[in-house]
């Protein structure tokens, strides 16, 4: 894959998500105090960005390691740690004029288990009418701060993918929420 393919295929939507985020600030401000606030627009969000991470890190994978092939997160996650450790650290934060928030998404993920807002996604994927005994509803954990996380997931993965690629004439396009 080039660069500029990159561009095209996966950071496009990478952008189209994060402007969809964007639009719900209307509503909700981005601010840690709104962070257990869940929506419908949230569910929407939640599932697209992880359905968009799970997909990047397969590429990702084809680049770093060609077989076997992983067939989940957990796999996905050990090929691209074992290829970058520092990504279990990389801390993305917002910009202004939203609130500083600063999100290191991959630190939950080890050989055994993910991050608790990928676990939160599986539960709301395929659990989401279900409420656990002395929980919250699954619906209720598409929420801000998880979908946050994903979308801060989704960023750092793209970022590291393009580095991957090598040097391109193709700068991406900013980020209106990350720096």
């Amino acid at each position: 894959m080039t660069p500029q393919l990159f561009t095209k295929i996966f950071w496009k939507q990478y952008l189209l998500l994060e402007k969809d985020f964007l639009e719900t600030e209307e509503y909700v401000a981005i601010d840690k105090s709104n962070y257990k606030t869940f929506s419908h627009r949230y569910i929407y969000l939640f599932l697209n960005i992880c359905s968009e991470v799970d997909s990047v890190a397969e590429e990702y994978c084809k680049i770093v390691k060609t077989s076997p092939k992983a067939k989940n997160i957990l796999q996905k996650m050990a090929i691209i740690v074992d290829n970058e450790p520092s990504i279990k650290n990389q801390k993305v934060s917002t910009r202004y004029p939203y609130e500083k928030i600063n999100l290191v998404p991959f630190a939950g993920f080890d050989s055994e288990s993910a991050a608790g807002w990928w676990h939160e996604y599986n539960l709301v994927k395929h659990f989401r009418a279900d409420v656990p005994e002395n929980s919250i509803p699954n619906h209720q954990r598409a929420n801000l701060k998880n979908v946050m996380l994903a979308l801060s997931a989704l960023y750092i993965l793209c970022h590291n993918y393009y580095k991957l690629l090598g040097e391109s004439d193709t700068a991406l396009e900013q980020s209106q929420l990350f720096e």
